[in-house]
C-alpha cells in the first residue's frame, strides 16, 4: 500500500515553508486535490475539520506520495504537535482519508485534522488556505 499526504497549509509547495524541501526530499509531489471538509483560520495557519457527508464543503490542497513514511511522519507528527511530547488534547490528529485529484480519481491520503472546537473562529468559504491570506502573506508566485 502507497502512502499518501494530503496538505492544506503551511506545507503546500507555494508556501516555501522551511520544512518544504524536507518533504520535496522524501515525497513526490502527486496533484492538486480537494477533501470533504471545512477550513478555518486558527492563528497564523488554517485547520481543517470534517464535514457529514451531505455537506458539500471541500479543501483545496494537494497530496504528495511518501517515499519514506516511517521516517517522515513522525516528523511531520512532530511539527503538527501530536506526538505523546505535546499536551492533550492534541491540536491535530493524523488519519486516513478519501481526497480526490484534479483528475477525479480518489484515493486515502493522511490529513492533520483540527481536533479542538471551532466556535469563533473564522471560517475560510473557500475553502482555499492561499486565496484566505492577506496578499502579504500569500506565497510569491515563482
Amino acid at each position: 500500500m502507497l502512502d499518501y499526504l494530503f496538505v492544506y497549509g503551511s506545507l503546500r509547495r507555494a508556501k516555501n515553508h522551511s520544512l518544504h524541501p524536507y518533504l520535496n526530499t522524501h515525497a513526490v509531489f502527486i496533484d492538486r486535490a480537494t477533501l470533504p471538509g471545512k477550513l478555518y483560520h486558527i492563528a497564523s495557519y488554517p485547520g481543517a475539520i470534517p464535514v457529514h457527508a451531505n455537506d458539500k464543503s471541500w479543501i483545496r490542497g494537494e497530496v504528495y506520495r511518501l517515499l519514506r513514511p516511517k521516517l517522515i511522519l513522525p516528523i511531520l507528527d512532530h511539527y503538527e504537535e501530536c506526538t505523546p511530547q505535546f499536551p492533550q488534547p492534541h491540536e491535530y490528529q493524523r488519519r486516513m482519508s478519501p481526497v480526490t485529484l484534479e483528475n477525479g480519481k480518489i484515493l486515502s491520503a493522511w490529513v492533520y485534522w483540527y481536533g479542538r472546537p471551532v466556535a469563533g473562529l473564522t471560517q475560510i468559504a473557500t475553502g482555499d488556505y492561499f486565496q484566505y491570506l492577506p496578499e502579504t502573506h500569500a506565497p510569491k508566485p515563482k
